[in-house]
């Protein structure tokens, strides 16, 4: 125990350390890119898992999965994000690593399928730097330049519970709690020979409120239909709103020395609903299939009453499998190893010049056992968004996600 401590407090003392600029300026509008899933596990199955009841890692989609908890578990890890951003004449690359989250579960009563879950989660992520020229044809006016930059993101805090329903249904609900902070900096500087002073400006928006996540998970419909070798086929769909957040905005400007608040305003945030919904099935007994949707109309996204011209109804289609072996007496740790892999396509929220931004990815990973209950999670995606059409940008990036998966028996209840 003392060694698992030890971990956690290792890998949660990395989020002040290890952050960098992911520079993909699509993040610049709405609240940046979304984070659907925050783990190695998720990640590999396409970030969503809709229908998933998963005993050895905690999804949290649809706080319905909660129900299929047999023991207390612990989850975290870190990513990487290496991206190669493109358009018809330049090309760079960059990267970066951060911490993706915390979550704690534990079931409180097997039979009647109450699992509590709670953790701290990125929402979604601002990050890029962009360099813009502008040269005058004028004497009188200076040439310059405008460096942008933006940083910061919404996480959420939950807590939630579990139920078996009637008729072989399972419910869940979670409370959520939304923070964060979005900063935009605007640096201009003028030729080194100009007499004109260089400024900064920062917009600082700092945004809070509560929303709530609630989710069902059908029977397993294989009773109804008895189609061989196909088990455990489920539907599932699940809800996430958000309540409109109080929004602090501040505007200030840097000269030198001088530091002037421009403008200092609060107003609300309104983040659209989220809904998600799956169909999964076991083939023979190893395979797992799940197919997953998710929708979220970003056209009606406000920031006040004031909607994006560059925001548009976002929806991610996922498609993923799973080889679980039988643990059988005698098998080696190597044939334990759970492998996943599939493919996504995804309309995000972002458009440009009349051109939507979309997204193809394939993922894969693998959970290695540590024990009987306790693993170590890999996932990989490769994804191409964007295009160079219309004076866009195509980013390639990869991602590579590590997550420790721990589960424990605590709480236990002795009959006196």
């Amino acid at each position: 125990m003392r060694i698992f401590l030890l971990t956690v407090f290792t890998f949660l003392s990395l989020i002040t350390i290890v952050n960098a600029q992911n520079s993909s300026p699509y993040t610049r509008y709405g609240v940046g890119d979304l984070d659907y899933g925050y783990s190695a596990k998720m990640m590999s199955i396409g970030d969503l898992g809709v229908t998933q009841l998963d005993p050895d890692h905690i999804i949290i989609t649809n706080p319905a999965s909660w129900a299929s908890f047999n023991k207390t578990r612990i989850e975290f890890g870190l990513g990487y994000k290496g991206i190669s951003i493109s358009n018809n004449s330049d090309k760079f690359f960059t990267s970066e690593t951060d911490f993706k989250g915390f979550t704690f579960g534990f079931p409180v009563s097997t039979e009647y399928g109450i699992g509590v879950a709670f953790g701290l989660v990125p929402y979604s992520r601002v990050s890029y730097k962009a360099v813009k020229n502008f040269t005058s044809l004028d004497n009188s006016v200076p040439s310059y330049k405008v460096n942008y930059e933006g940083k910061g993101g919404i996480s959420k805090l939950f807590v939630g519970s579990s139920v078996n329903l009637p008729l072989g249904f399972i419910g869940g609900v979670s409370l959520d709690y939304y923070f964060g902070n979005l900063e935009y900096f605007s640096d201009i500087e003028f030729d080194a020979n100009s007499s004109n002073i260089n400024t900064s400006y920062n917009n600082n928006r700092r945004s809070t409120g509560f929303g709530s996540s609630v989710g069902i998970i059908s029977p397993d419909l294989t009773k109804a239909i008895n189609v061989q070798p196909i088990s455990d086929l489920r539907l599932g769909i699940s809800i996430n709103y958000i309540s409109k957040l109080n929004t602090d905005t501040i505007l200030t400007s840097t000269s030198f020395s001088l530091v002037d608040t421009i403008a200092r305003t609060s107003t609300k945030m309104s983040i659209p609903i989220r809904i998600n919904s799956g169909i999964s099935f076991v083939l023979s007994e190893m395979y797992h299939f799940n197919f997953d949707y998710a929708y979220q109309p970003w056209g009606e996204f406000k920031l006040g009453d004031v909607k994006s011209d560059n925001l548009r109804n976002a929806q991610k289609f996922s498609a993923a499998f799973e080889y679980i072996p039988k643990r059988n007496i005698g098998m080696s740790t190597w044939e334990q190893i759970v492998w996943r892999g599939g493919l996504s396509y995804e309309e995000t929220q972002y458009k440009f010049n009349g051109s939507g931004i979309n997204q193809f990815s394939v993922f894969g990973g693998l959970s290695f056992p540590m024990g009987a209950d306790n693993s170590i999670d890999l996932g990989l995606q490769y994804a191409l968004r964007g295009t160079k059409d219309n004076n866009l940008l195509q980013e390639n990036f990869v991602k590579l996600y590590i997550g420790v998966s721990f589960g424990e028996l605590w709480f236990l209840r002795y009959e006196k």
